[in-house]
């Protein structure tokens, strides 16, 4: 198993332009249309700045890496909404929500696509919203929030579970960033770097991925 490539960020201007650097390179080293970013209050603000990766963006769509179940009272608190919100104008076109209305499961099938992905780091361990404990081969699903979790996303009711790229989905994808920012990340970015894989921290799954970067922003003290 390799190293994981470690980026070491200064401040918050300093993570995102390693997240407009992967998505530039990832875009023009990897065939498929998406591209998932995370919707975590530490990954939103870094996304600002992608639309200057400019011409790469052509043929390319953007989705969240999950979804809320069911869909909230609020919509603006979708996490396509919160998305789109953070995106620049230019690339909220490419945007693609993941529907969760009729058949979440079936829906769930779908998501399994070839695909760049920005992932946040939950305190936990989870990686989109495949939390502990989670296995190896967990494909997209819907899963049932963990209190802690779903305390954490604020007025969502009705919604307490959400439908999430799995693992198996995000080690398909042609390059993976693990973006660590805030308080609370330490035990699971150690988890990562160091390793072994353990479904109590599923994050660790993703040291099998042959092009993971893991951006490390202040206030997380680095292993």
């Amino acid at each position: 198993m390799d190293a994981v490539r470690q980026v070491s960020c200064s401040d918050r201007a300093a993570l995102a332009r390693e997240t407009a650097r992967f998505v530039a390179d990832a875009l023009a080293s990897h065939p498929g249309r998406f591209v998932a970013l995370a919707v975590g209050d530490s990954t939103l603000p870094l996304y600002a700045g992608l639309d200057a990766i400019g011409p790469a963006w052509a043929g390319r769509s953007i989705m969240p890496v999950d979804e809320l179940v069911p869909t909230p009272a609020d919509p603006d608190r979708r996490f396509s909404a919160r998305l789109a919100a953070a995106l620049p104008g230019e690339l909220r076109r490419r945007l693609i929500p993941i529907e969760v209305e009729g058949d979440p499961p079936l829906r769930a099938i779908a998501l399994d696509a070839r695909l760049r992905a920005v992932l946040g780091l939950g305190p936990d361990g989870h990686v989109a919203f495949n939390q502990p404990a989670t296995p190896l081969d967990a494909p997209a699903r819907v899963v049932d929030l963990a209190p802690g979790n779903l305390a954490r996303l604020g007025p969502v009711e009705p919604a307490r579970s959400a439908l999430t790229l799995g693992v198996t989905t995000i080690l398909a994808a042609g390059a993976v960033l693990v973006v660590a920012s805030g308080p609370g990340k330490a035990e699971a970015l150690d988890r990562l770097v160091h390793g072994p894989g353990d479904p109590a921290w599923p994050v660790t799954w993703l040291r099998r991925h042959p092009r993971l970067t893991v951006a490390i922003g202040p206030g997380v003290v680095s292993p």
